[in-house]
């Protein structure tokens, strides 16, 4: 038998609401079920929402492949959310040796610090394409037997 929490009255196991004041008889246990599975959701609408670029603007056009996916690592680092042309799980290669520019976008709030993390991604990365390195000359051969 359940006792409904408004009269007290004895009502019976199958019952959902109480014959005498009309209430809804759940356990505490239901409602705080409810509860729990209600602020689950909003949350998970509320984490869904901040991914959401409300307004893309440019943040930078990136033709560097590698440098591209520093720059993606840093924004996610600072917690911006950002879009691009290419997804994360593909790469794409362009026979002739070359790669496409990837746009990346910000939202709009976010495009000032992005850009200071882009400057400093271009700014911390070293040329190794013109350089030649004798270095090598420092170790010694070894031969076979």
């Amino acid at each position: 038998m359940k006792t409904c929490h408004v009269c007290g009255f004895a009502c019976e196991d199958n019952a959902e609401n109480c014959l005498i004041c009309g209430a809804e008889l759940k356990t505490f246990e239901a409602y705080e079920q409810e509860l729990k599975e209600k602020e689950e959701l909003e949350a998970k609408k509320a984490a869904e929402e901040a991914l959401i670029i409300k307004k893309p603007v440019l943040a930078a056009s990136v033709d560097n492949v590698v440098a591209a996916e520093i720059y993606k690592d840093v924004l996610r680092d600072n917690g911006i959310n950002f879009t691009c042309d290419e997804s994360d799980d593909a790469m794409q290669i362009v026979f002739g040796g070359g790669f496409n520019a990837q746009e990346i976008y910000v939202n709009e709030s976010d495009l000032e610090i992005a850009q200071e993390l882009y400057e400093n991604v271009v700014n911390a990365q070293m040329d190794f394409g013109d350089e030649e390195f004798d270095d090598f000359g420092e170790f010694e051969e070894f031969e076979e037997e």
